[in-house]
């Protein structure tokens, strides 16, 4: 069983609707069966978690190896989007606050692993639950106010590359599930 779930949706600011922040927030409690990698006591930043969370239904994530490319996989921060990383399209930068737990796949099944425990789900069980999550996020942007233009270029360029990322990794997502 798997809880990988936001609760209390909000922006950097606060509830209040901010067409400016381009990355939802929120409290996660991600659980495995009795294990709890993630407590719902932090805000973590929500948007860039489910990018990382996609890459992890095909990619590990170990410390060695991250997904998310000098961040956490669930970060405190990743506002700073660029349009180019060392493994993936986009690369966002955080602060030092975060939560990391490792994704390990093997023979058809996902290993969650930290200092909290371990446990092993299937790779389909990981999938709907990163899907949940996504859509979850994604539900929150779509009743939120449209976000401003980014007048940077380069700020533009990375959060077009990084919505783009998200897609096609949730397609993909999708299509394993069928």
């Amino acid at each position: 069983m798997i809880k990988l779930i936001v609760q209390e949706f909000q922006w950097v600011r606060g509830k209040e609707d901010d067409p400016e922040d381009k990355c939802a927030h929120g409290r996660v409690l991600f659980q495995v069966n009795d294990t709890i990698f993630v407590k719902p006591d932090d805000v973590w930043t929500v948007t860039t978690s489910a990018l990382y969370l996609l890459r992890t239904i095909t990619e590990n994530h170990t410390i060695e190896d991250p997904v998310s490319e000098t961040n956490f996989l669930f970060p405190c921060c990743g506002f700073i989007v660029w349009p180019a990383g060392e493994r993936f399209e986009v690369l966002c930068m955080g602060c030092c606050n975060g939560v990391d737990v490792e994704i390990i796949h093997h023979q058809g099944m996902v290993m969650v692993k930290s200092p909290a425990g371990s446990e092993e789900v299937s790779e389909s069980e990981w999938t709907a639950a990163v899907l949940g999550f996504v859509n979850s996020v994604q539900a929150f942007y779509d009743t939120s106010a449209p976000k401003v233009d980014i007048k940077d270029e380069f700020d533009r360029q990375g959060w077009e590359a990084f919505w783009q990322e998200w897609e096609k990794r949730y397609q993909k997502a999708l299509s394993l599930l069928e």
